[in-house]
Parts: C-alpha cells; structure tokens; sequence
C-alpha cells in the first residue's frame, strides 16, 4: 500500500463521525457533498415530519419490508420483461435500444440476471458501482409488481456507467432510477382496460399498489435521512438515497413529456460528471449557500406523501370505495 493511501486512510477514519468531510485529499467527491451539506439537508428532512406522518407510516413499518414492501398484483416474468420494453420505448428510442440490447443478452458489457427470490437480498452492488465489467444487474422474481419497479429501476442505472462511476454519479446516482420508478407509475396508471385486462391485472388493485410503492419509497429514503442526521450507517449512501427522494418529487411536478426530455438530460449529465447540469436539468437549487430553496425541496417531497398519507375528504370516500372492491376481488381470485 502506498504512503499516499495510508495516509488517506488514516485521516478519512479520524473524520468519519464528524460534520465535515476531509478536505486534504482534495477529493472531489467530498468537496461536492461538502458543497450541499448533505448533513444539513438530513436534520431538516429528519425533523420536519409531524408526529402525525410518522404515526401513519407505521401502517406500513409494522409489516417490515418497506422499500420491499410486498404488492398484491400478480406478474409473470415475461409480462414482466414486456411492460418493461414498452415502459422504455414510450420514453426515448435511444434509451429503449440500449434496454432491449440488455435484456435480450445482446449487450455483453451488462448481463441481466433474473431468478426466483429465494428469502435473501443478493447484492447488486455493480449496478450502482460500474467501474467492474461486465456490469451483473440482478432482478429477483418476487411474482408481484415489485419486479417490474426493481427492473425499471436496475436497468436505468446501466444508462449513466460508460464513463465509471463519476463524482455526480456517486451523489446523484440514484435519483435517476426512482424517477424512472415515478414515470413508471404514470404509465402503468395510463393502461388501456384492454392492457389491464391482457396482463390479469385489477384496476382498483394496481392503483393502491403504486401508491403504496411511493409511500414505503419515501419512507426507507427518510430513514436513510435520519441515519445520516444520527452519523449512523453509510454516510454515501444515505445521502444519494435521500437526495434520489427530494429530487424525485421535485421531478414529479413537470408534465409526463416534460420528464421524459429532462431525465434523458440528466442521465447525460451524471454520466459526463456534469453535477451542476444535472441540477440545472431539474431546476434544482441545492447548494448549501440556497437555504429558502433547499427547504422548500424538501418540504415539497414531505408534501407529496403527506397528501397520500391523509387524502382529502372526497378522496377518501373514493379510496374507501375502493378498498371495499379491492378486498372482494382479493376474495374472488
């Protein structure tokens, strides 16, 4: 081991439960994250929920899983793989090109793997690290719509790694996929009753699916912020996940065909380590010198769910409707 790296180690160890990252390697990783203080982005994030949101998301926690949470409707892997070529396809030729290459085995610097869930989280850790190749992006088959959001989401980290695993990718690498997971929420919602129909899947069913799937989404993105205001777990990775979470539902105020030319922008921008074009693309404000900004990112995305959380009262006598013929279709199959 070389001097240099001894040395790298020694002072990163001595910083590691501290506020500030270390300045003296003169990493650009570091410097970037020091720039948006993710640490200050997390105890807003961590303290601004009300005791009333962290009540009602034990709904979700008492049944574990969250990210994971277990959905009711049933797919088959090949529908699987269908809808995902379609949900591609209506978002860019270049980007669905590359897809199908992937998952038709015609891409040999990226393998798709896909099996049964067999009880334990495989990693697929290249997928977010793509400085190894070939690029292994596995996708458990759980036989629910939970492998449709994981492929959409595993797929679209293959479209920002030719260039490695850049300094804005190791920051913004994940917000990316769960915007996909957004659009893909839009597009499933957009189905034809002959699609539904054709993929055996319940209208009613699918939409508390999808909803459900952002609540449990934000969820493990808010525990990952309160990991980081309590210096516990993965510093890197609790931030890029919190900041997937406060970029995606900035990203989800824009039109559908607004989203699909600014998420192939961004993608552009991740991949060619273009951090402030990646924020430009989203219109953005994060550095830490935009406080008014920063907290109004993060209240927009605490908003968001709060809303589903505590639907108005119309829209509950909806949802209520709603479950009742969800639980005697449930009854039916």
């Amino acid at each position: 081991m070389g001097f240099r790296n001894i040395i790298d180690r020694l002072f990163n160890s001595f910083f590691k439960d501290r506020k500030t990252l270390p300045q003296s390697t003169i990493d650009p990783y570091a410097q970037k994250v020091e720039s948006i203080d993710d640490l200050e982005l997390a105890k807003f994030f961590d303290e601004s929920l009300t005791p009333e949101m962290e009540q009602a998301m034990q709904n979700y926690t008492n049944n574990g899983g969250i990210y994971n949470y277990p959905l009711q409707t049933v797919i088959s892997e090949q529908h699987t793989i269908e809808i995902a070529k379609k949900f591609f396809a209506s978002i860019d030729p270049e980007i669905s090109a590359k897809i199908n290459d992937i998952i038709d085995g015609n891409y040999p610097e990226i393998q798709l793997v896909m099996k049964p869930y067999d009880g334990k989280e495989e990693s697929n850790v290249n997928s977010p690290t793509p400085n190894n190749k070939p690029l292994r992006v596995f996708v458990p088959i759980r036989g629910d719509l939970r492998q449709l959001y994981e492929l959409v989401h595993e797929l679209t980290h293959t479209l920002d790694t030719e260039n490695g695993d850049t300094t804005t990718r190791k920051i913004l690498g994940e917000v990316a996929p769960q915007c996909m997971e957004r659009m893909l929420d839009s597009f499933l919602l957009g189905m034809t009753d002959e699609e539904i129909k054709k993929y055996g899947f319940d209208k009613y069913i699918l939409e508390k699916d999808i909803k459900d799937r952002r609540i449990t989404t934000f969820i493990s993105r808010y525990h990952n912020a309160q990991a980081l205001n309590n210096r516990r777990g993965n510093r890197t990775l609790d931030s890029r996940y919190m900041l997937a979470q406060i970029y995606s539902a900035h990203f989800n105020k824009f039109d559908i065909e607004s989203q699909k030319n600014k998420i192939k922008s961004f993608i552009d921008c991740v991949r060619n380590d273009d951090f402030e074009g990646a924020n430009s693309v989203l219109g953005i404000q994060i550095n830490r010198n935009n406080r008014l900004q920063r907290e109004f990112h993060i209240r927009e995305t605490i908003e968001e769910i709060r809303n589903m959380l505590f639907p108005t009262v119309e829209t509950n006598r909806i949802d209520k409707r709603k479950s009742k013929d969800i639980e005697r279709n449930i009854e039916e199959h």
